[in-house]
Formats: C-alpha cells, structure tokens, sequence
C-alpha cells in the first residue's frame, strides 16, 4: 500500500514521529471532499511539531522544524534538513524514488522495479497532496471560509486510531494545517508558513547538496548490511509498511 508523502516524511523524522498510518480505505464517490482536477506546481514551506504526551508535570516545549514540499508534473519532494524524499514520474508514467540522507552524504535509490518488488502502489495523486484522498474522504467538513481561490475548508474525523484536523485549501490541493492526533497522545502539528508557484530564491534545491553523494541501489541492500545508511533507510521502509522487520547481523 503507498504511504503518502505525509507518512514518508514523517517515518523519516528520526525518532519523534509516530507510526504512520496505512489508510487502506478507497476513496468514496459520496465523499465530502474529493481530490480532482489539475494539481497545479507548488513549493510550500511548513512549520512541524511533534508533541508526545506529557509525564506528570513535567513538560518541554516540542522544537520546531522546517520541512519544504515541492510538487510539478514530474517530481514531489518533502526536503526536512537532514533527510530528503523525492518521487520522480517519466514521460511513461513510470514512477520511481530517492530517500537522501545528508549526514551520511548518501542517497538511497528505489527504482520503478524496486518499488514493484516491495509490492508499493503509487498514487501520484496521493504524493501530491501531503494527505491521501482515501484519508480525506473519511474527514466530515465543518465549515467553509472564503470564496474562490481563498476558500478555506476545516475537515474533522477518526481515520483509523488518529484523530485528524485538516484545514484545506481546495486552490493548492494542499492543507494549510494539519494535525494528526495518536491514540497514546502523541500529536503532529504541520502549519503551512508560505506558499509560491516555484520554490524561494532562499530554499533549498533539489538534488544540489547531494550532487557529490554516494548513490545506493535498494535492490542490492542485502549485500550492503554493513552500511549504517542501509539499515536506516531498512528501517524506515519497515515503519512504512515496505519490508517485513528483521535483524541484521
């Protein structure tokens, strides 16, 4: 089942994320919001906190991070600072992916095959979103704010054990806020601070700090247990629902 830029991107927050959710729900014609039309190319840059539940009275303020999110007819990236996520589509449709990790300069390729043979399903449409349509055609609209290019919509539900809050802006076909509440209390806050057509002059590039990296075959991951960047990206791909766990040895 395809993960959604939103879990990909959170499975990838070392450590602080919680277990993403593998929505197999499809999605409904009676649905109150349905994803169609043209995606039109987007950057958005996004404020993220990861609030676990506080112990007695102690209580931390949960740091912030900076995560980009780019999408065009050809390639959806989320860039969060220490690792990237970039799925790229050719003129036939065929989809592949790339996780970087910047403090191991390497990059962790999953070709169309690979990803064939890890049984993932894409959804382009899904990627392009942050949030997969099956997600938001389970969420009740509470309210409407705006009209035409400003309209604002406030969605609310149970998908799963997770309680999720979208504030969703039909124009971008992306949230202006997301929340994702777990049932052991642990909370994803995701805030949109700015959005242009193209990326800010200021924000980072695509494939420009990892020009020089070391490329990595995913398919060859069994011959490479001795590179700690292979156990990391194993890693993630088990929280995703990709590999089935096991220990190296």
């Amino acid at each position: 089942m395809l993960a959604t830029v939103w879990a990909l991107a959170t499975a990838a927050q070392a450590h602080d994320a919680p277990r993403p959710l593998a929505s197999h729900a499809p999605l409904r014609a009676s649905a109150p919001l349905a994803v169609d039309g043209e995606l039109p190319p987007v950057a958005a840059r996004y404020s993220v906190t990861i609030e676990r539940a506080a112990s007695g009275a102690s209580h931390v303020k949960p740091p912030k991070h900076t995560w980009y999110f780019y999408r065009d007819a050809q390639r959806v990236a989320v860039l969060k600072g220490s690792v990237d996520e970039v799925w790229f589509r050719d003129a036939q449709q065929r989809v592949s992916f790339e996780r970087v990790f910047h403090d191991d300069a390497r990059v962790v390729d999953y070709s169309t095959g690979e990803l064939a043979t890890l049984h993932v399903q894409v959804d382009w449409v899904a990627l392009s979103t942050f949030v997969d349509p099956s997600e938001l055609a389970q969420l009740k609209r509470v309210s409407q704010q705006g009209q035409g290019k400003d309209t604002r919509l406030l969605l609310r539900g149970r998908v799963g054990q997770e309680l999720v809050t979208v504030d969703w802006l039909p124009a971008l076909k992306l949230p202006l806020r997301l929340t994702r509440q777990a049932k052991d209390g642990t909370t994803v806050r995701m805030v949109m601070l700015e959005s242009a057509p193209s990326p800010r002059p200021n924000w980072p590039v695509i494939g420009e700090k990892s020009a020089d990296y070391l490329h990595l075959d995913a398919a060859d991951f069994g011959d490479m247990n001795y590179e700690p960047v292979v156990r990391k990206s194993e890693a993630l791909d088990v929280r995703l629902g990709w590999r089935a766990s096991h220990k190296h040895d």
